[in-house]
């Protein structure tokens, strides 16, 4: 019986979202050809290895049994690559970043820019979500390396700090809040009509754990599910959001004020497994997401910020560029 890695690769990625569907969207190819290839995988192995139902897929005992074995080959595979990059520092293979929303343009997108014209024989994939499902990625293996926030850091991961940023009121420029100077207080908010993101968001847990600490409580008006949808809604006159300052991008800022509120402060780590710290391309792109930070922040880029990594040089053979 002879199966390719590129079938073993396939089935773990059903396996891990759970459908064939998500599988082909992970894979970005056709469903169909995933599909002739599992077909294919079953009928080498002669048993079945997916249980299909209107939700997806689950594996058969077959398959979790297979599964293991993918899973350890494939991640040998990929040891074996970066030991063998690590010789010159030029990462190869596939490497993936995770990200919240709120961090697109002034973290996420910089940085895969930077790697992607950095590092031509690696492939990057990007992924963003909330906090505890990036880190719940890296522990399954599916992601390499995520910024998540301090308070979803769980066991059996290696984090290293990142940065810090003040959360900021988003209002119009022409709006009722001619009290409000360069910085609010959590006082400044009591009344305002909130436009914030819901749960499961990681911000809105900083909020609440900030007013728990006062008697007064936020007045919500409306809760949406990205960062980006409550600037556009400040911009249209519907109230005043919270949102980290990266959440609005430049060209949105005409018209808005976007001020740092002093008791209201998010920690964010660089979450990595154990077994991918090693890895030269999930060095380099750690390093990367550092570089850009302290950066940022130095040169008055990100005000709301502040730089709480400390960076390492790399070896002498470490290929490097300026940060985009």
């Amino acid at each position: 019986m002879h199966v390719e890695l590129r079938q073993l690769r396939y089935f773990k990625a059903i396996a891990d979202a759970r459908s064939f569907v998500r599988g082909a969207d992970h894979l970005h190819i056709a469903q169909s050809a995933l599909s002739r290839s599992m077909a294919k995988l079953e009928e080498q192995i002669g048993r079945p290895l997916f249980v299909r139902h209107s939700g997806g897929v689950t594996l058969t005992d077959a398959g979790t049994l297979l599964y293991q074995h993918a899973d350890r080959v494939l991640k040998g595979m990929q040891r074996m690559a970066d030991e063998m990059a690590a010789e010159t520092e030029e990462p190869h293979g596939i490497v993936s970043l995770g990200a919240p929303p709120s961090m697109q343009s002034n973290l996420t997108a910089p940085v895969a820019a930077r790697f992607i014209k950095t590092f031509p024989q690696a492939l990057l994939n990007v992924v963003q979500d909330t906090s505890a499902t990036l880190r719940e990625a890296v522990v399954m293996g599916r992601l390499d390396v995520v910024v998540i926030s301090s308070v979803a850091a769980a066991g059996g991961l290696h984090y290293t700090p990142l940065f810090s940023e003040s959360l900021c009121l988003i209002h119009a420029e022409e709006g009722p809040l001619p009290h409000i100077g360069s910085h609010a207080r959590l006082q400044d908010l009591v009344g305002l009509p909130l436009i914030l993101r819901g749960y499961p968001d990681i911000l809105r847990l900083y909020l609440n754990q900030a007013f728990a600490k006062t008697q007064e409580k936020p007045t919500v008006r409306c809760e949406v599910n990205s960062a980006q949808l409550v600037v556009e809604l400040v911009a249209q006159g519907a109230g005043v959001g919270i949102a980290p300052f990266g959440s609005v991008p430049e060209q949105k800022r005409q018209g808005l004020r976007i001020v740092p509120i002093l008791e209201l402060e998010a920690s964010w780590m660089i979450a990595t497994s154990f077994e991918r710290i090693g890895s030269t391309a999930v060095r380099q792109l750690v390093r990367m997401l550092e570089e850009h930070v302290r950066d940022s922040v130095a040169t008055g880029k990100w005000p709301t910020a502040r730089f709480d990594g400390s960076l390492q040089p790399l070896p002498s053979t470490a290929l490097s560029s300026p940060c985009v």
